[in-house]
């Protein structure tokens, strides 16, 4: 798509990177070090950004045991009646400005709700790349149907509501998807729009319920381009309805920290782009002649037997950020019928 249509969100990511451009100069040295303790894996990028420029609130969530859990939340409104309504669920190196906040004001400024959530912060994590097992890709889709029902009790229509995930969040937001993840959600989102999602998981028999567009970086050697058209194949031979658009020059990430446009080595973070499994009709993954739930962390440490590497390369494409939050809202705009 090109960028004929204006939306209001352009200013929002120009004045982002013309910020960051005038404190470059003087933080020239900091932001070196930190470059290179990302590719350490010693910091996470973005941990202490917590996303700005909305209303703090909390959304009552509960984990795989049952328990109750209030998670840290934000939430964007737009004036007047909002168009919709959109859960944005991050990545494994937490909620950032950059990415979930980025999106959230930009929905904002396009008419839409937005409604972010700190998956990790009241579990007492702060990234999950080293070590996925920490917190689930599925857990984090019950969140983000807890955000959901969050958002119906503010008087959003059940019809006008979407989930947008990042990486394990776009994980997230393509098994929110499907029914066979979270059976137990009756009603589920009417749109999803995963983001270079991990897409290790292949239902034998999908089960679509949204419409989904699907984000991906052509050179994204973390999660991947063919699992995930893969994936999105299988959802639309089950009759499900999805668009794929590939970004060029761009990584696994590319529409993160608009600073960071060089590509930055993570060197300890979990690789499953090679691991394939299928989740049988009961809910069942097989694996190595053993049946898994798909969030048991027990499938995670045998698939680091055969198929997990490490590492990974991520760096920001500023045009193809500004060209991916367009399409997002170009998509909910045609979706909702606006």
């Amino acid at each position: 798509m090109l960028l004929s249509r204006t939306h209001p969100f352009l200013p929002l990511v120009i004045s982002e990177v013309a910020g960051l451009m005038k404190s470059k100069a003087r933080n020239s040295i900091a932001s070196a070090l930190a470059l290179v303790l990302l590719g350490l894996g010693l910091v996470s990028d973005g941990v202490s950004a917590q996303p700005q420029g909305g209303a703090q609130v909390s959304i009552e969530s509960q984990d795989a045991s049952g328990t109750h859990i209030l998670l840290n939340a934000m939430l964007w409104t737009p004036p007047g009646t909002a168009k919709g309504a959109v859960v944005l669920v991050h990545g494994s190196s937490g909620w950032t400005d950059y990415t979930v906040g980025h999106y959230g004001r930009a929905l904002s400024a396009a008419g839409y709700a937005a409604l972010a959530f700190d998956a990790f912060g009241a579990r007492g994590v702060g990234s999950t790349g080293n070590d996925q097992t920490q917190v689930t890709a599925m857990q984090m889709t019950r969140d983000a149907y807890a955000a959901r029902q969050f958002l119906l009790g503010r008087g959003f229509k059940s019809d006008r509501l979407g989930v947008m995930g990042f990486s394990k969040g776009g994980l997230a937001a393509m098994q929110a998807a499907d029914r066979n993840f979270v059976p137990e959600q009756t009603e589920r989102f009417e749109v999803a729009i995963p983001f270079y999602p991990g897409c290790p998981v292949h239902p034998r028999v999908p089960k679509p319920v949204s419409k989904v567009f699907m984000g991906l970086g052509e050179k994204d050697d973390y999660t991947g381009v063919k699992p995930c058209q893969d994936l999105a194949e299988d959802y639309r031979r089950a009759g499900g309805t999805i668009t794929v658009k590939v970004y060029p020059d761009a990584s696994h990430g590319f529409d993160g920290n608009p600073e960071n446009t060089r590509m930055i080595q993570f060197r300890t973070v979990e690789n499953f782009m090679g691991c394939v499994v299928f989740l049988e009709e009961d809910g069942q993954v097989v694996q190595d002649g053993k049946r898994y739930r798909p969030d048991d962390a027990a499938l995670v440490v045998e698939l680091r037997k055969t198929c997990v590497t490490k590492g990974a390369s991520m760096w920001t494409n500023q045009t193809q950020k500004a060209a991916a939050t367009h399409d997002v809202i170009d998509f909910l705009d045609r979706t909702f019928g606006l």
